[in-house]
Parts: structure tokens; sequence; C-alpha cells
């Protein structure tokens, strides 16, 4: 039995398709694919609800009732009976990393260690499976089980002894040092900071010397000195996540940093996946900016020529504007309530320099992703990109704000009015520990108020949700099923005791959708192939085991995926 044939039968077995044998000589030609008898959800804004979707060749060729869709069922057609479940556009993450969620996603998952007592637990099985001298590293460490100075050398010294040990946070934005790794790497009290406020070690107020946590980019050299990256082992860990990620319905990602262990490794790992056909789903890339505006350039334009593929293609620039609130790196427009002095946090760059970014890129009509999550970061690079649209003449070149947590009122307006969509990791917004670690630097009101979701729709905002995986504010996920039920609930998945995280920016099932379709595709440039369910797109379709809009919200997170197809090719099909 050859390997279609043998699809074609299993696929019989597990959703009962019927195959009609019909004269096909005053009809359409026959489709592919059919889906019928069941609820399917287009995306579309004129005609969201259908009831049959045909598919072929890749592309969809009818989306309407299943009367009309009878006349493309032939002998060979496929046919899905959606039955309980429902169809929806592939799901798209708008904002993920996905090298550094699959090489991390394995071993002991530090991020699930939420208390103290299983967080020393995760310590000493990772200290056990790594018997030996060598450097340790893993990532993955909460913020909120430390003070505001983060975790300290000797509390990885007593578990590990005299040994180099590395561990990322959570959010990616920290790193946790034992005393050996800052003493090799020559990190004492006389050892300058990169940018001091904005890339700094944490250190003793009485005698300057580190204490063991970095923050942002310092102690990056550390990690590469001792923890050298292996290509082949980011390729294996890509490749082994591939299928739980179509298991999961995701068949388009925007990455917004990757390296493999460089950026240029991660898109050759991109490219000879794609190029074998083993890239099971879009990935549309970044670059991030280390240069200067026009050293950029030239490399977006030798990227995009030499990486351009079926599966792949470079989308945008990515800047960061701010840090986070944990490190007391975020940008705010009201001062952190835990320190003595005002302290608003500094941005990354001067609003000079990121105007003087933007418009170099808006002029050769490449676009941008910008990190920020304090309030005054996201209007410098609101007034950034106005200054920039204006100086160019250029309305219609991307350009995306990523996490957003603290967005003023006076601000919200302008996303749409600037072209700019809005891009947030809406799992964040649950009333989780790190809610409760984030009030008590930023205060409780503004934590509460964060991420206004339903004020940004109702102004006009283009919205958009990615996972940011593997970094996070608490639930470090790739799963879209999770942030959809998040955006509705406002709660963590599973969660249904938990209050509310300020209800009223809460959303629609069918809006969370459109966030990680229509909207995501438009953030791409990818609406007229993409993000719907319309005849002439790319079949990139999600088949759930359940009808979402007939179920508890709290239970969006559980339902089976049965099937993932992109562009007409099934990547996944459940229990075959």
């Amino acid at each position: 039995m050859n390997g279609v044939a043998h699809l074609f039968t299993l696929l019989v077995l597990t959703f009962g398709f019927v195959v009609t044998g019909c004269d096909q000589s005053e009809r359409e030609p026959a489709a592919d694919w059919v889906f019928e008898g069941g609820k399917v959800f287009t995306a579309e804004a004129d005609a969201p609800w259908a009831e049959a979707v045909a598919v072929t060749g890749g592309r969809i060729v009818y989306v309407g009732s299943s009367d009309g869709v009878q006349d493309f069922i032939g002998a060979e057609t496929q046919v899905v009976d959606v039955g309980a479940g429902l169809l929806i556009p592939g799901l798209m993450d708008s904002h993920t990393h996905i090298f550094n969620g699959s090489y991390a996603d394995v071993g002991v998952n530090l991020s699930l260690a939420d208390t103290a007592d299983k967080l020393a637990a995760a310590l000493e099985t990772i200290r056990d499976d790594n018997p030996g001298t060598a450097p340790v590293y893993a990532r993955g460490w909460q913020n909120h089980l430390f003070p505001a100075h983060g975790p300290l050398a000797s509390q990885l010294d007593e578990v590990f002894g005299d040994r180099i040990v590395i561990l990322g946070s959570v959010d990616g934005h920290s790193t946790w040092f034992s005393s050996r790794a800052l003493r090799e790497a020559g990190v004492d009290a006389s050892f300058p900071d990169p940018k001091p406020g904005v890339s700094f070690f944490e250190r003793d107020p009485l005698t300057n010397a580190p204490l063991g946590t970095a923050r942002e980019g310092a102690g990056g050299f550390i990690r590469t000195t001792f923890i050298p990256g292996d290509k082949t082992a980011y390729q294996n860990r890509l490749e082994a996540w591939l299928p739980r990620a179509a298991a999961a319905g995701l068949t388009s990602v925007f990455d917004a940093t990757a390296s493999a262990p460089t950026e240029e490794d991660a898109y050759k790992i991109w490219q000879a996946l794609d190029q074998s056909g083993a890239l099971s789903l879009r990935v549309f890339g970044s670059i991030i900016q280390n240069t200067s505006a026009d050293g950029m350039t030239s490399r977006f334009e030798q990227y995009r020529e030499e990486f351009t593929g079926e599966r792949l293609r470079l989308e945008a620039v990515k800047i960061v504007a701010d840090g986070v609130p944990e490190g007391h790196t975020a940008f705010l427009l009201t001062p952190y309530v835990d320190t003595p002095d005002e302290d608003y946090g500094y941005p990354m760059m001067s609003k000079p320099d990121l105007t003087a970014q933007i418009t170099t890129y808006f002029a050769s009509d490449i676009p941008v992703h910008v990190h920020a999550i304090g309030g005054a970061a996201v209007r410098m690079t609101l007034d950034a990109i106005a200054d920039a649209r204006r100086a160019t003449g250029n309305l219609t070149v991307r350009a995306t704000i990523a996490h957003m947590d603290f967005v003023s009122a006076d601000d919200i307006p302008r996303f749409s009015k600037l072209n700019v969509t809005a891009q947030t990791s809406i799992q964040w917004a649950a009333r989780d520990p790190s809610y409760f670690n984030i009030g008590g630097f930023v205060g409780m009101q503004k934590v509460e108020e964060a991420y206004p979701i339903r004020s940004l729709m109702d102004a006009g905002a283009n919205q958009s949700f990615g996972a940011d995986w593997p970094a996070s504010a608490y639930l470090s996920t790739y799963k879209p099923l999770e942030l959809l039920e998040a955006a509705v609930t406002r709660k963590l998945p599973g969660e249904a005791s938990m209050p509310s995280r300020n209800e009223a920016e809460a959303i629609s099932l069918e809006e969370a959708i459109i966030a990680m379709t229509r909207n995501t595709a438009i953030q791409l440039g990818e609406l007229e192939r993409l993000g719907t369910l319309a005849v002439g797109k790319e079949a990139d379709l999600v088949l759930l085991a359940n009808d979402l809009f007939s179920i508890d919200p709290n239970t969006i997170h559980s339902t089976e995926v049965r099937m993932t197809m992109v562009g007409g090719e099934v990547v996944h099909l459940l229990n075959p």
C-alpha cells in the first residue's frame, strides 16, 4: 500500500470519511478534500460562518453550504465529517521563539517550579541528571520566587557546590549565575555593567560585589564562553518539537529572535528543513537590531534573498525598546513603587536613535517589530513610528509593537491611526503569581489594568496574539488554545475558580480566534493567502474535536486537535 492510500485508509477509520462516486461531467472538478457536516468558522469579516470547505491542490476552492459542496465530491475525494467539532483557519502565533523554546523543552522545566519547594526539588534533579564537573545550563526559573534583586549565587552554590551553573529566567530577561561562573568570567565588584540601569548585574549596595543575578544582556558572554552552542542539537530539538506544534494546531509562527546558536545558523536550519519538505509550519522570521540601521538594511536584503522559500520568509527587523518590570528595566510612565527614588526605568535606545532606525527601514519598505512593555516605551515607539511615517511618506509598511503590557489610555487610539499592530502574549493577562510580583514593583492598579485588549480592539487596532514561548511572565507555553482561553476568561487555562483579571478587557471567542488567524496574517502582510478560510487561499486549517463555541470556556485548552493541514498537506492527524 502506498503512502497516499495508507493515509486515506487511516482517515476513513479515524473520521468515518465518505467517498462518493458521482458523474462529474456537469459539476465542479472533484476536490482533494471536503470538510462538511459541522460548524466552520472562517474568520472572514463578511461571512464568518459556513457549513463546508473544499480543498484542491493545496488551496481552498469552495466555502459555503453543505448542499453546494456536493458538486466537489468525486471518487477520489476524501470527505471529512466535522461532526461535533469545529473547523477553523490555521492558528498563527504572532510572536514566539521556536529555537529557544524547543531547545529548552527537554529535561527539567523550571517554569513549572512555581513554589520554593518545587524549585529546590527541580534544582536537585538538574544536579543529579548532570553528574560531573561540566558547566550546567537550564532556563525557566520564576521571578516571583525571589526578591527584587533576584536569586543569589550562594543559593546555587548550596546545591551544586563549586561548579559553573547558568540558569535563565522564565521571561528570558534575567540570568542566575553561580559564584564560580561569575568568578571564572572575571565579574567582580570592579567589573563594569554593560549599560547601567538597563543591562547590569545586581550588586551588594555596600561592596558592589555581584549577587548572582544579571539583567537583560549582562552576562551573555558568560553563557557563550561556558555553554557553547551546538547547531546540530538545535536542529534535532526543533525537529522533535515540530510534531508537537502541529498537534497544537500551529500552522504559522512569527519568530521574534532566533539563534541556533547564531542567527544565521537558525536560518540555515529552517532553510534545510523547508527544502527537504520537513518544515511542517510556516516560519516568518526576523533579524535582531544590533548594528547601524544601514547595516541592518543590508542584512535584511541579504537574508531575504538567500533564505526565502516555500514555508520560510524574512518578515521584519526586531527592535528592543525596553526591558521587563521584573528587572525594573521596563520604561514606565509612572515610577516604580518599590524604589526610594523616582525610578521610571530606562529605554534601550534614545528616542532619536529609535526614530532614525525606523525611518531608515520604512524608507526601504522594511517592516519593524518592536518590543515595548512599559507605557513610556510604548509611547516612545508610537512617536518614532509617527515621525518615520511622516519623514518617508510610507503609511503602509508594517509596524508592530510587541507585548505592550502597560498602555496609556491616551495612546490606545494611536495604534489604528498609525497603522500599528498591537501584539500581546495574552496568557500573561491572568492573576497568576507574576501578577502580584509585578504589582509590587509597578503598583497593583497599574498591573490590574494591563493588557487593555478590549479597548484596543474597540479603537480599531489590529490586535494579534503570540505566546512569546519560552519567555513568559509565568505560563510558558506554545499552545494556541491556551492563549484563546486566556483571552476569553482573563484567567490561567483550566483555573475556573481564579478571579478574572480586569474582566472588562476580555474579548469574545470569535475575536480571540481572529487575533490568532486573520489579524496575525494582517501583521505579517499575508492576508491575501492566509488567515481565513476563503476561496483562493492556502489550505491552512485546523479541525478541532470540540465546538469551542458550545463548551465551557475554561475547558478550551483541553480540546484535542483532530487534524492540522498546511497548504493542503496533513501535518497532524489525531490517533491515526
